[in-house]
C-alpha cells in the first residue's frame, strides 16, 4: 500500500538572483514581493510573518547569510547575500486544490571588480553545491528526517545590464560556470532604460550569444544529444553534421522548426518560454524614506515609475515581462524547474562527489600497500 501524503504538505521553492551591481536584482526582489502582498490581499489570504522561516544555507567561510523577515526602508545596495522565505498558496482551477508553497528568495551582492568576479562566483557557486551536500547528508541517513527542507537551488536568475549590446567575456564565463550547477534564466534588468527598439534589438543579440554563438546551457534550451550507436560510421556522420547544422542556426529557426497546434503541452509551455527569453524587467518606484511604492494616483497602477512625462505600469507586458515571468516561475515551470534540479544537476553533483570520494580512498589504499 502506497504512503498516505502529509496533510498541508509544503512544496519548497528557491530562486536565486544573481548579477553585476546596480542591474536590479534586489528590485526584483522587493517587485516580486509586493506583488504577491497585492494577490494575497486581493484573495484576503495574507499570510503573517509567522510564516517567514530562516534557512540553513552557506557563501563562504568569510561571509555570512543575512535573514530578512520583511524589507524595509528604501531598495539599496546588497552587501550582504541573504535569503527571505515566504508562504505562498498556489489554487489548481482544474484539480480545485490549493497547494502550499515556501518561496525562498536568495539574494547576492552584484559583481563589481573585474578581477573579483571568479571570488564572488566561487562563493555563488560554493553555495549551491553546499545545499546539494546537505541533501546528499540527509540520504546518507539510516532513518531520514521527514520533515527536511529542500533547499536545493531550483533557478537562478542572471539580470543582465541593459546598457549592453551583447554579453562580454564575464558575462559568458559566469554563464557557462553556473549552468553546470543550475538552472538560469537570463534577465535584462532596468529595462526602462529601453526604447522598443532597442529592446528589440538587445533580446535575439544575447539569444544568439547564448545558443549559437557560445552554446550556454541554460534552462530549455535544446541540447545536443550524443550518439551512443557507432555501428554505422555513415549514419554517425551524419548525425553529426545535422547537429552541427542545428546550432548554426538561430533560436528563431529552431523554433520554426515546430508545429505548435501539434505539440503536447510540455513542449508548448517550453517553446512559449524560449519565445520569451530573455525577460525584460522595470521595478516599482520607491519612496526614498520608506521604500514603498509610490502612490501613483491612478487606482488602476499598483506599482509603477512616474516619469514626469506619464506613469508607467511596471506590471504591464506592454512594458515589461515580469507577469509572464513570474508565472513561469510560480506556475507553468515550476515543476519543470524543481524536476530538473533533481535529476540533471543534483545527480550530477552526487556522482562527482562519490566518484571523487572513490577515488580518494583507492588512492589511499594505493599509497598503504605501496613498498617505501
Amino acid at each position: 500500500m502506497s504512503p498516505r501524503p502529509r496533510k498541508n504538505q509544503i512544496t519548497y521553492f528557491n530562486i536565486m538572483v544573481v548579477g553585476f551591481s546596480g542591474v536590479g536584482k534586489t528590485s526584483f526582489i522587493r517587485t516580486l514581493l509586493e506583488t504577491l502582498s497585492l494577490e494575497q490581499q486581493l484573495e484576503d489570504e495574507i499570510v503573517s510573518t509567522k510564516n517567514m522561516k530562516r534557512r540553513d544555507s552557506f557563501m563562504s567561510e568569510n561571509s555570512s547569510i543575512i535573514f530578512h523577515e520583511q524589507p524595509q526602508g528604501p531598495i539599496e545596495k546588497t552587501l550582504q547575500p541573504y535569503t527571505i522565505s515566504k508562504e505562498i498558496i498556489n489554487i489548481d482551477a482544474i484539480h480545485h486544490k490549493k497547494e502550499r508553497i515556501m518561496l525562498t528568495l536568495i539574494d547576492t551582492p552584484g559583481f563589481s571588480a573585474e578581477y573579483l568576479v571568479d571570488k564572488q562566483l566561487h562563493d555563488i557557486i560554493k553555495y549551491i553545491e553546499h545545499q546539494f551536500d546537505l541533501t546528499l547528508a540527509e540520504e546518507s541517513k539510516v532513518k531520514r528526517n521527514p520533515k527536511a527542507v529542500d533547499t536545493q537551488v531550483h533557478c537562478c536568475l542572471y539580470f543582465i545590464d541593459p546598457k549592453k549590446t551583447e554579453l562580454n567575456e564575464y558575462d559568458i564565463r559566469i554563464l557557462r560556470k553556473l549552468s553546470k550547477r543550475v538552472n538560469i534564466i537570463p534577465v535584462i534588468g532596468k529595462a526602462d532604460n529601453l526604447t522598443l527598439a532597442q529592446r528589440n534589438r538587445l533580446k535575439p543579440s544575447i539569444m544568439r550569444d547564448i545558443y549559437t554563438t557560445h552554446k550556454i546551457p541554460i534552462y530549455g534550451m535544446p541540447e545536443e544529444e550524443e550518439d551512443d550507436d557507432y555501428d554505422n560510421d555513415n549514419d554517425n556522420e551524419l548525425n553529426k553534421k545535422v547537429k552541427t547544422n542545428e546550432r548554426e542556426t538561430s533560436l528563431d529557426q529552431f523554433l520554426s522548426g515546430f508545429n505548435y497546434e501539434k505539440e503536447d503541452n510540455e513542449t508548448k509551455s517550453i517553446l512559449d518560454y524560449l519565445r520569451i527569453v530573455p525577460f525584460t524587467f522595470i521595478a516599482y518606484e520607491d519612496d526614498p524614506e520608506t521604500g514603498n511604492p509610490i502612490d501613483t494616483h491612478n487606482p488602476q497602477i499598483k506599482l509603477g515609475r512616474d516619469f514626469g512625462w506619464g506613469i508607467i505600469d511596471c506590471l504591464n507586458d506592454k512594458f515589461s515581462d515580469f507577469i509572464k515571468l513570474k508565472h513561469i516561475l510560480l506556475s507553468s515551470h515550476r515543476q519543470y524547474l524543481q524536476l530538473d534540479t533533481v535529476e540533471r544537476y543534483y545527480e550530477q553533483y552526487r556522482t562527482e562527489r562519490l566518484m571523487y570520494k572513490r577515488a580518494t580512498r583507492i588512492g589511499l589504499a594505493s599509497a598503504a600497500t605501496s613498498p617505501h
